[in-house]
């Protein structure tokens, strides 16, 4: 039996009682196709990660939080969802900059590498901080875990995103007894720092609970140690017992553009996929451009009390004018106060 049989058995029996069925070994064996798409020239900081860049991994057909909340589910938010299953019909030049953490595109991570997902900050129509997901790419000989503990201190790739934990904060992550021990490099992230809110802070912890669990696939709660020993807090919210990851509908952004990533040169047909939880479960894709919108097109995703839904749709880039655009997933607003939630990725249309 392979490696990758072995995994795909592994993680067969943590999820099959949960539905969607979609796998995060899918994930790896079809991210490497070679759509036409290749980093724009901005300069952008990007982190190393065990010394292979950290690319986005982006994602085509990806299931954000497709699974309910009981249970091990590679699709749930939670655990990650199972990265790129569905190919993009754009095409892909490796990149030839030698920056660390270059932005790939749909559907393809570099040769040798894995993808990830890593949990970031950004804010909800109302300003209240939720999580939104980066799907990352490194070396294969790394953990997951490992790769995803360190991003979790570097600047995210969509510049939207934000993240509060500083290089130090976090040591590593561990399976232990029932739980995932996150251990702590710094006794000085004990207390909420000045200019932190309360609600960030909690955001963050979240955010390290569901990156944890993605790299696992174990919904696991999660201790927080330091030296060894449970601490009481972290960032000022209580830490002395094992958490539990909180309802993706209240946690996560209610809708999350999966690939492609932030930073990318497309062309041809490029296929948009990401997860919703929105009124009849309809959000709209479209590309903006000095106030104008192109290709409006509706996906279906659905909405639920404690899950965000996958979808994915095609646009036809012959069709649109090159230059840089916003492409936009937004949720239909039935409120009427035009205040949808939303998600964005700069392009370049080539």
């Amino acid at each position: 039996m392979t490696d990758d049989d072995q995994l795909r058995h592994l993680l067969s029996d943590a999820v099959s009682d949960i539905e969607p069925q979609d796998r995060i070994a899918q994930i790896r064996d079809s991210v490497r196709s070679d759509p036409k798409v290749v980093p724009m020239s901005r300069p952008r900081s990007w982190i190393a990660v065990a010394g292979v860049a950290a690319a986005v991994a982006v994602i085509g057909g990806v299931a954000f939080a497709a699974g309910a909340l009981s249970g091990n589910n590679a699709d749930d938010p939670g655990l990650g969802g199972p990265g790129p299953n569905h190919h993009s019909s754009t095409s892909v030049t490796p990149p030839t900059s030698s920056t660390p953490s270059t932005p790939t595109t749909s559907g393809s991570t570099p040769a040798g590498t894995k993808a990830y997902a890593v949990y970031y900050l950004g804010d909800d129509p109302t300003g209240k901080p939720v999580l939104f997901r980066e799907f990352h790419s490194g070396a294969i000989a790394s953990s997951d875990a490992d790769l995803a503990v360190a991003d979790l201190s570097a600047l995210p790739l969509d510049p939207d995103y934000r993240t509060p934990w500083h290089a130090g904060d976090l040591s590593s992550a561990t399976v232990g007894s029932g739980v995932i021990d996150v251990a702590l490099g710094s006794a000085a992230v004990h207390d909420r720092p000045a200019g932190m809110t309360a609600a960030d802070a909690r955001a963050a912890i979240q955010q390290v609970i569901y990156t944890v669990q993605a790299a696992f696939q174990k919904r696991l709660p999660v201790q927080f140690t330091l030296d060894g020993n449970p601490i009481d807090q972290v960032l000022g919210v209580p830490t002395a017992e094992p958490l539990s990851q909180g309802n993706p509908v209240k946690v996560c952004s209610l809708v999350n553009i999966s690939s492609p990533n932030d930073g990318l040169q497309v062309s041809g047909q490029l296929t948009v996929t990401g997860v919703n939880n929105a009124f009849e479960g309809t959000s709209v894709i479209y590309l903006e451009r000095n106030g104008k919108k192109y290709l409006t097109t509706p996906v279906i995703g659905g909405f639920g009390p404690d899950q965000l839904y996958p979808w994915k749709t095609t646009l036809d880039l012959t069709k649109v004018t090159p230059g840089e655009y916003t492409l936009v997933a937004q949720n239909d607003d039935p409120s009427g106060q035009g205040n949808p939630a939303q998600d964005t990725r700069t392009l370049e249309v080539k």
